[in-house]
């Protein structure tokens, strides 16, 4: 399925958002633990309690706030060549 350009653009802004929330939502928890010198984080069948497990926790959040961050603030020409790029690499198994 081939989405219009300004679609493209604002399905992107709008995921963009929800990596933004979700990495919010995650980082908090993380962040709770990280504060909390009670908190186990159980890593491969180990129950850890230190600094470094939790730290590594918060590794993905961080990931997804980026992303989100860069998907929201991209420029409009930097999504469309972006388009353009998907379109002419699926245009290659679709035949046209």
């Amino acid at each position: 399925m081939f989405l219009p350009v300004d679609i493209y653009k604002k399905t992107l802004r709008v995921l963009g958002f929800i990596f933004i929330c979700v990495g919010l939502l995650f980082g908090y928890t993380a962040l709770q633990a990280i504060l909390d010198p009670n908190v186990t984080i159980n890593l491969n069948g180990i129950v850890r309690n230190d600094i470094e497990a939790k730290m590594g926790n918060l590794i993905l959040p961080i990931i997804f706030v980026l992303i989100g961050l860069l998907l929201c603030l991209a420029k409009g020409e930097t999504l469309a060549n972006v388009h353009k790029i998907r379109e002419s690499f699926w245009s290659i198994f679709h035949g046209k």
